[in-house]
């Protein structure tokens, strides 16, 4: 039996729809399914990822069957696989945009997953590129999937959301639209331009459907809103949750992250001098006196690595991280002192 990977600074996360109410009576949805909970290894980090399906309960509403998904969930990953949609179309720029080899195009997703302990075969990096082509392919297809024509006619409709997402490095950006209440691609573009016309052009394929749309969703971005409510004027918006966090709490961020290199500026260059300070007075000294430096120097490291802390939006602050290990590690110095002094 093929053993499962394991993976060091998993980050749990849940994901829930982004609107709380039933469109249709306005009664609080309610956590009804998982829709799927697995591992999703992206660019930001390695995800354990929960993700909820709600319904309404109303036994007298006529939407009660259906299940609402969160759009950000469905961005993140394509169904049944491990490696987020970032790095699939991030494999899909480098093979058709920058025109690289398999080999070329393993050996950088290897460099660019390197620093999150993630490893990856080129076979992994075939399929990676399998999955993008379907994805193109996908988006072309709707109409003519009859499956998934008999879900729609169930919701009554679709929600259409819209993501984002730029390769590294790169200058154009390829945008998703899916329906948020099944998951299922729409469309797939790239552009090079952010402008409510050019959105309007990749939104075009959706109206073409002909299908009835219950609500539309975005990460809040002027020219989104604006294309969405020219194309569906009499339709409700709601933004991104996520999004809307991660702006809110981009100033204390910002500031976070002048603490934090404030932190370094003062501490990093002493912190070296101690610990080759420890190294050299190891090479002279007693055994028992060695052993007491080797732990100096692993507290010395700690401080270190505090200091290396990242952060992320919306709510991983790396300076209140780092402050926060200090005084971990001030409060066992303390110990030890206590300890000595008896």
């Amino acid at each position: 039996m093929k053993k499962a990977k394991t993976y060091d600074n998993v980050v749990k996360r849940f994901y829930r729809p982004e609107i709380y109410k039933c469109p249709e009576c306005q009664k609080s949805l309610k956590r009804a399914v998982t829709v799927s909970e697995r591992i999703v290894v992206t660019f930001d980090g390695v995800i354990k990822m929960t993700h909820g399906g709600y319904r309404c309960l109303n036994p007298e509403c006529e939407a009660r069957g259906r299940t609402y998904r969160s759009a950000a969930a469905d961005a993140l990953v394509l169904p049944r696989m491990t490696f987020g949609l970032d790095v699939v179309l991030w494999v899909g720029q480098l093979r058709l945009g920058k025109h690289q080899t398999l080999d070329e195009t393993h050996a950088s997703l290897r460099e660019r997953l390197a620093p999150l302990g993630v490893s990856i075969s080129r076979r992994e990096v075939m399929y990676l590129f399998d999955a993008f082509c379907a994805v193109l392919r996908a988006a072309s297809e709707a109409k003519e999937d009859k499956e998934w024509m008999s879900e729609v006619a169930k919701n009554a409709g679709i929600s259409v959301s819209r993501d984002g997402i730029k390769p590294d490095g790169g200058n154009e950006t390829i945008y998703l639209v899916r329906d948020a209440l099944t998951g299922r691609l729409l469309n797939a573009e790239n552009v090079r331009e952010n402008s409510a016309e050019r959105l309007k052009q990749v939104l075009s394929p959706v109206v073409a459907l002909g299908i009835p749309v219950l609500g539309t969703i975005s990460d809040a971005q002027k020219e989104e809103v604006m294309a969405l409510s020219e194309l569906w004027p009499d339709v409700p918006h709601q933004t991104c949750q996520f999004h809307a966090l991660r702006e809110a709490s981009r100033p204390g961020f910002e500031e976070d992250g002048k603490y934090l290199a404030q932190m370094r500026e003062t501490m990093q260059s002493k912190i070296r001098s101690v610990r080759k300070q420890i190294t050299k007075q190891t090479e002279h000294v007693s055994q028992a006196e060695a052993e007491q430096l080797k732990i100096l120097d692993e507290y010395a490291l700690g401080i270190q690595t505090a200091l290396t802390i990242k952060g992320k939006l919306p709510f991983d602050y790396a300076g209140v991280a780092a402050s926060e290990a200090l005084d971990e590690l001030g409060t066992s110095l303390d110990g030890l002192e206590k300890k000595g002094g008896q």
